[in-house]
């Protein structure tokens, strides 16, 4: 069989067989999109019953807090109504908010109407004065309005338990439904909320002519009502429209019988997984068509004629003569382009060693130059760092000297004020100088190479704790469970990450009635993972990308003492071992710092003996 033959055969197969479990995909994909769809909408209905629960639920906190009012002692039903409709003015999405009397007359409402009106015939004010839970709710229209609202009455008693009033609040449903209406991205989507005896209590969007009109003789009323939390009706017509229904009872309040409604037309909900389909297959045919038609052109052209060429001239330079070429003629397209880049090749790699020496050289230059160069820059950074420290330190102990003299000399004829001052002076000069101690500290991380080794994580966690408690440190409860994992490092730098972590723990956590730090470690495979944790004041994470900077801090001097550069230390001695830094907190309530090490691998000489030392890059 000829090469071209063979060549179509192949794209055949090879295209064809793709293309088929492309397409197979593609309709999974449209069931899964469908699916999704129809969870989506489900999920979304049973947010308007959750979030109608949520509302319920913080009506009857407003209740209870309003119960709790002393305006409501007060026989003045003038008083008692301005209150009300004060509350009325912070919570709009009622209708109104009154008074109850337990013999059923209203005393007050927010509305400040005046009237007088026995609403003892009322079910929700017999199950609030009476019930064993004192939240009543029942949906309602508007004797005036028409409109539908939730009454939500709470019934309020004396220490004795006797009866003291009833409050009630309406809830405007349809303006809370609608808000919920708008939410809903599908065009054609209607929202509704049904009683338990099955008439509509609002109907968005333009459903004003479904409001208070009964679907109780239809087979949706029945499904939603048989079966509480989320049900799906497919195929359902109401209204003159065929839908999808997706209903929902309210959480902890299906004994209302109040149901949560939302359609969608089928045909809505599979439209983007259609078109998607649609659009998918269109393209893999295309795209098969392009890539079998370009196949076909391809094996028409000339290939077998040139390829014999590419061959023989490859297997000449393979076996040694490098001036082996294709050479001239070369054809229009592709397979020339690719002839004459071969012969370029072959130019090129003949030429190689002369450029290789060349490059080899001009590298050994430049290698020598940039040593040469950072040696230079080493010991220029060296110089400057001890002459700002020298040329700092020199004002700096003038003017704590002159500070002592005039506390020593002058202090008889110096005030109480100036004498703080004076203070003020000599402290913050220690602080300055306590600073430049810590950027020096920090300038000399980066120059000396890590000598690292295993280290007893928990031994070296003890003698800090140790030297912190000699040095007359106040020390809090200190846990530390179990053993921490050994870890490789340079055992004098690791110990100044922990006598920065622990210090600092100390620190914000001595305001405490009962401070406490816990210190933990675990090895997650090649590394191990140490944390401080504290419960002192923590911090605000909104400034997180601050913590580690140097002069970056998160508390006022006045608070806590420190000079910005303590963490900054931490995390240069971690990022030198190849680790991570990192924390977390909450202003308040504490904060947890983390640092992670190589985990400690036992490595051996070829004597047999433990290696003692690695140098750590």
């Amino acid at each position: 069989m000829s090469i071209r033959a063979r060549l179509l055969l192949l794209i055949l197969f090879a295209t064809l067989l793709p293309a088929l479990v492309g397409l197979v995909r593609f309709l999974e994909q449209r069931e899964s999109q469908i699916a999704d769809a129809r969870r989506e909408l489900a999920t979304a209905t049973r947010q308007v019953a959750q979030a109608l629960t949520d509302t319920v639920r913080s009506t009857a906190q407003l209740h209870y807090g309003l119960s709790r009012a002393r305006d409501f002692d007060t026989q003045d039903r003038g008083a008692c109504s301005d209150f009300l409709a004060n509350v009325l003015q912070e919570h709009q999405q009622y209708t109104g908010i009154l008074t109850i009397n337990p013999d059923g007359q209203l005393f007050c409402d927010s509305l400040r109407t005046g009237r007088t009106l026995n609403l003892s015939d009322r079910e929700y004010f017999h199950h609030a004065l009476k019930a064993k839970y004192p939240l009543a709710v029942e949906p309602a229209f508007g004797r005036l309005t028409g409109m539908a609202v939730l009454q939500i009455a709470y019934g309020v008693r004396y220490p004795t338990g006797e009866p003291r009033f009833v409050l009630l609040a309406s809830l405007n449903l349809e303006k809370y439904m609608e808000a919920r209406a708008q939410a809903f991205t599908l065009g054609d989507a209607q929202i509704a909320l049904m009683d338990g005896t099955g008439t509509i209590l609002t109907w968005h969007p333009r459903g004003e002519k479904m409001r208070a009109v009964s679907i109780a003789n239809t087979p949706l009323f029945q499904a939603a009502r048989g079966a509480q939390g989320v049900n799906v009706i497919e195929n359902e017509e109401i209204a003159g429209v065929s839908r999808m229904w997706v209903t929902s009872s309210l959480p902890d309040f299906e004994d209302t019988g109040l149901r949560v409604l939302v359609g969608v037309s089928k045909d809505e909900l599979l439209a983007a997984a259609d078109r998607k389909l649609h659009q998918s297959v269109a393209t893999l045919a295309a795209v098969w068509l392009l890539v079998f038609a370009g196949a076909w052109a391809l094996s028409e052209l000339a290939i077998r004629r040139q390829t014999a060429r590419v061959v023989a001239a490859v297997s000449r330079f393979g076996a040694g003569n490098f001036d082996a070429r294709i050479g001239a003629p070369y054809p229009r397209g592709e397979i020339g382009d690719l002839m004459l880049a071969l012969d370029h090749a072959f130019e090129l790699m003949k030429a190689q060693r002369e450029v290789i020496q060349q490059l080899n050289a001009g590298l050994e230059r430049r290698v020598a130059e940039r040593t040469a160069q950072l040696e230079v820059s080493i010991k220029e950074l060296e110089g400057f760092t001890y002459t700002v420290s020298h040329d700092l330190r020199a004002p700096l102990r003038a003017i704590d000297g002159f500070s002592h003299m005039l506390m020593e000399d002058h202090a008889a004829g110096l005030d109480e004020e100036a004498m703080r001052l004076i203070g003020i002076i000599t402290e913050n000069s220690r602080m300055m100088d306590k600073l430049i101690d810590d950027l020096l500290e920090f300038s000399r991380l980066g120059r000396n190479p890590l000598a690292a080794r295993a280290i007893d994580m928990h031994g070296l966690v003890q003698d800090v704790i140790g030297d912190l408690r000699r040095n007359g440190e106040r020390l809090p409860q200190l846990v530390l469970p179990g053993t921490l994992p050994r870890a490789l490092g340079d055992a004098a730098l690791v110990k100044q990450v922990w006598v920065n972590l622990l210090s600092n723990a100390i620190k914000f956590s001595a305001g405490r009635e009962q401070p406490l730090v816990e210190i933990s470690g675990t090895q997650q495979g090649a590394e191990c993972i140490y944390s401080v944790r504290d419960n002192g004041a923590g911090f605000d994470m909104t400034y997180y990308d601050k913590l580690f900077g140097v002069f970056q801090r998160l508390h006022h001097t006045m608070e806590f003492a420190g000079t910005g550069v303590g963490l900054a230390i931490v995390q240069r001695i971690v990022s030198r071992h190849g680790g991570r830094t990192w924390a977390e907190g909450k202003v308040g309530e504490g904060a947890v710092f983390y640092f992670s090490l190589p985990a400690a691998v036992e490595i051996k000489t070829a004597d047999g003996l433990p290696e003692q030392e690695v140098k750590l890059t």
